[in-house]
């Protein structure tokens, strides 16, 4: 009885912790390119999807996941020049996909819009 006591103290205590961690404040973009990257790495050729992002007067240049041969959208769905929801967490872009999931990408390169 004890312990089932103490578990549920445990949980009432984390609980609003985890609530808020799981929101995120997204802000309307705009897409302005999707394209991919090629790199080689000791014989091997590799292609990251590249999103290019603005957001207020920032455009943000984020590297995706890695996109195999044949993979088809690179865009995931997202159209060039619609407006897109953004959030910024730390190095990472996380845009939010036509059928409501996120796709987190690394931020490589931020400039000023001109």
């Amino acid at each position: 009885m004890r312990k089932a006591l103490l578990i549920v103290a445990l949980l009432l205590t984390f609980a609003p912790t985890f609530l808020v961690a799981g929101k995120r404040d997204f802000q309307s973009g705009k897409l302005i390119s999707v394209t991919e990257d090629e790199r080689l790495a000791e014989g091997t050729s590799y292609r990251w999807a590249i999103f290019t992002v603005q957001v207020a007067d920032l455009v943000y240049t984020a590297r995706g996941e890695r996109v195999r041969r044949h993979s088809g959208d690179i865009g995931k769905g997202l159209i060039v020049g619609d407006p897109v929801q953004v959030t910024i967490d730390g190095e990472n872009l996380i845009l939010v996909k036509p059928d409501g999931k996120e796709l987190k990408t690394k931020i490589i390169k931020r400039a000023r819009a001109q």
